[in-house]
């Protein structure tokens, strides 16, 4: 193989400001900044500038009026919901605790105890989808996860199929916890992790007896439990 030599890149001028921006520049910046953050209304100039709208009234351009930006996490568009979420989980699984997805996806991870055999502890995550609170799917939303133990390997070592799994869009395992119709959405009210997870611990209960022989895969995948 030949390798030529490569071309040089040619930049122009002033492209990249390698000078230090004077106080000026700086100052602007900060002012701009602040008005963002705070959302306080600004103007659009028709090249694309944001400007102080009071101090530039003479100046061609279009006022955007106070306000905030979307935000793509429905904690932050619904902090409230986010605080009823800390509530019910603080209430009902204390023992979970709350992270967040370099994606940020917030999730609780923790354990659960079931008695129906010894040492019956699995460790779950919950998973808030960007989309909570939303009944588009079985389960909903909040998507519960199996860290320990891993239903894949029980796939494997059962050799039949575990009623009421699903798969998420890159085929990961997660518990198929209710029924869409029976998840709520914003409109009446969300389905909390907390919930989920109660349905979660059904799940675990039901595959617990299932395991075991007390009843069958027949009962087991009916919605009658």
């Amino acid at each position: 193989m030949v390798y030529s030599e490569p071309k040089k890149l040619i930049v122009p001028q002033g492209f990249f400001n390698t000078v230090e921006d004077d106080d000026e520049a700086k100052k602007k910046r900060k002012e701009i900044r602040e008005k963002l953050l705070r959302g306080e209304e600004v103007k659009v100039t028709p090249e694309g500038n944001v400007i102080d709208s009071k101090n530039n009234n003479q100046q061609a351009g279009i006022i955007v009026p106070k306000g905030k930006l979307a935000s793509f996490y429905w904690y932050e568009k619904d902090p409230d919901l986010l605080i009823a979420e800390k509530e019910a989980m603080r209430r009902f699984f204390p023992q979970f605790q709350l992270d967040k997805l370099s994606d940020g996806r917030l999730y609780w991870t923790g354990k659960l105890k079931t008695d129906l055999r010894r040492g019956g502890i699995w460790y779950l995550q919950a998973l808030y989808e960007h989309n909570h609170p939303q009944n588009s799917s079985f389960g909903g939303s909040v998507k519960i996860y199996s860290i320990e133990p891993d239903i894949e390997d029980l796939i494997e070592k059962l050799g039949e199929q575990i009623p009421h799994l699903l798969r998420d869009s890159k085929q990961n395992v997660y518990l198929c916890t209710a029924r869409k119709e029976d998840v709520l959405n914003g409109q009446q009210g969300a389905t909390s992790a907390a919930s989920s997870l109660s349905w979660a611990a059904k799940w675990i209960a039901a595959f617990e007896l299932w395991m075991a022989g007390d009843i069958t895969t027949e009962q087991f995948a009916s919605h009658n439990i």
